[in-house]
């Protein structure tokens, strides 16, 4: 006896199969990248001083020495060791909340936010070395 299988007319390329997967798995890649996503703000350091850190090194220390050593890439720019010695360093806080606009070469217009603002400055003041009898400098405009 011979028996006919009746045949499909839509051959096997032109279906779609599904494996049927539990929607745990067909989430997991949103929700890894939205771990990936918050990991830049997990990052941060808690501390004021190491957040100041990572904010001039990344910000800043293209053109200037932003360590307690070690000269600026631009020789205009002036090593961030310095600074208490030309500026009062409480001073600069307005100038780095409304925007950081000074003369000495290509220095782009910076402009942060109150915490980063305060963490600039806690990292600044971590730079400067402990002077016996030097009075603080007189509040100074950015040239």
């Amino acid at each position: 006896m011979h028996v006919q299988v009746a045949r499909n007319p839509t051959p096997c390329a032109r279906r779609t199969f599904r494996i049927p997967v539990p929607l745990g798995l067909r989430l997991l890649p949103l929700v890894l990248s939205g771990a990936v996503v918050a990991a830049p703000a997990a990052a941060s350091p808690p501390d004021p001083v190491a957040r100041g850190q990572v904010i001039v090194e990344r910000d800043c220390a293209g053109c200037h020495a932003v360590g307690r050593t070690g000269d600026s890439p631009n020789p205009q720019a002036p090593r961030f060791r310095q600074l208490h010695e030309r500026y009062d360093v409480e001073a600069l806080s307005e100038a780095l909340t409304e925007g950081l606009t000074v003369g000495h070469g290509p220095m782009p217009e910076w402009s942060f936010g109150p915490a980063d603002n305060a963490a600039i400055l806690a990292y600044l003041k971590s730079l400067e070395a402990p002077t016996k009898g030097k009075a603080k400098p007189a509040a100074s405009r950015i040239p």
